[in-house]
């Protein structure tokens, strides 16, 4: 499970032993290693994501391309719906 920013937040610390000030450093490092490995899942998540993201939108942008030279190439055969004489009553 990957961290949420709810847990960075509430997580709280060992204080060292007696003798010592501050908090434990081997759980602060054990925190931090995880908030690295979760940073870094999230951060291959969102690369991947534009690439899909950008997939997508060479694939749209192809299909548009296609599908408007079909609509041109027989556009002088075909009468433009809602255009002059196609289907409108004179007022």
């Amino acid at each position: 499970m990957l961290l949420s920013p709810r847990h960075v937040r509430e997580r709280e610390f060992a204080v060292t032993r007696l003798g010592r000030r501050g908090l434990d450093p081997h759980d602060v490092r054990t925190f931090l290693d995880r908030v690295a490995v979760d940073l870094g899942a999230l951060q291959a998540e969102v690369v991947r994501v534009r690439r899909e993201n950008e997939r997508i939108k060479r694939a749209l942008r192809d299909w548009q391309s296609m599908h408007a030279r079909r609509c041109q190439g027989g556009a002088a055969d075909q009468p433009r719906h809602g255009g002059p004489g196609a289907n409108e009553r004179a007022w």
